[in-house]
């Protein structure tokens, strides 16, 4: 009689459905708090914090303001440090290099399915000679 490694068929796939759960509860990240606003930011620069705590704060929570210029001018007017305005700006300017590089990768992954490529197999399977 053969060896069977894990017993009958109901076993495996209870053992599957085991091993999926704890694996599926070790994948979930742990949720992290909003990121600071920036009326909560102005208030920490009149608290008299450092640029250095404000920015590592930002950093922590991976905070992005999509801030036009007349608002970052409004929050150097109120006393927000030089550097944690250029951190927001430097931040946004990387978030959207980011976005535009992967929306830039999965247009050359799937080549079929891009908006240049309309047929599965492309068009020279369709003009047979």
């Amino acid at each position: 009689m053969a060896h069977r490694f894990f017993g009958s068929r109901f076993d495996n796939i209870g053992v599957a459905l085991l091993l999926a759960g704890v694996m599926t509860g070790c994948a979930t990240a742990p949720q992290l708090p909003p990121p600071p606003t920036t009326a909560e930011i102005v208030q920490m620069a009149k608290d008299g914090q450092t640029a250095e705590a404000i920015i590592q704060r930002m950093q922590q929570l991976a905070a992005v303001y999509p801030l036009p210029a007349s608002e970052l001018a409004k929050l150097r007017e109120q006393g927000v440090p030089d550097k944690v305005i250029d951190h927001m700006q430097q931040t946004y300017i990387e978030a959207v290099r980011n976005q535009e590089w992967a929306r830039a990768r999965d247009s050359y992954s799937y080549p079929y399915y891009g908006p240049y490529r309309p047929y599965y197999f492309g068009p020279r399977y369709y003009f047979w000679r």
